[in-house]
């Protein structure tokens, strides 16, 4: 006769493999990591290139309409760029519009954070980062 192992009565042991682990259930997503780019980045905006050396992301300009289709304003202007061949080329530059904007991407970020079960982005942080914009809407870029 084979022995089996009585269950605890006391409802300590861990039943899932979840249940072991301490880190969160996903990465973050492609959207919630440029949408913290862009809010960190400022009035300063970002482009392509920035999303390519920070994100690894080779399609900026998707997530960004994908952002635009959640009803988040996102201003633009192209710029030009050398590149390595020495040809001129234009990029565009993107920002977030203003305060209120930069709040529902804050608010989106955290949204997907919760999902992912990770830490919010703190109230401090995000009031650090919103001060960073223009209270109202405007359709050109503040000189920097």
């Amino acid at each position: 006769m084979k022995k089996q192992k009585a269950a605890p009565q006391n409802g300590t042991t861990l039943n899932k493999q979840s249940e072991h682990s301490t880190s969160p259930a996903r990465f973050a997503t492609k959207l919630e990591l440029v949408a913290t780019h862009l809010l960190k980045n400022g009035i300063e905006g970002a482009s392509s290139l920035s999303g390519l050396a920070g994100l690894h992301d080779l399609n900026f300009r998707n997530s960004i309409s994908d952002l635009r289709k959640m009803g988040i304003t996102i201003h633009d202007e192209r710029f030009p760029h050398h590149h390595s061949g020495g040809g001129l080329i234009y990029l565009k530059r993107y920002w977030i519009a203003d305060r209120r904007e930069a709040r529902k991407v804050a608010e989106l970020v955290n949204t997907r954070r919760k999902a992912r079960n990770e830490d919010p982005l703190t109230r401090e942080l995000i009031a650090r980062l919103l001060v960073a914009f223009p209270t109202s809407t405007s359709t050109e870029q503040p000189a920097a």
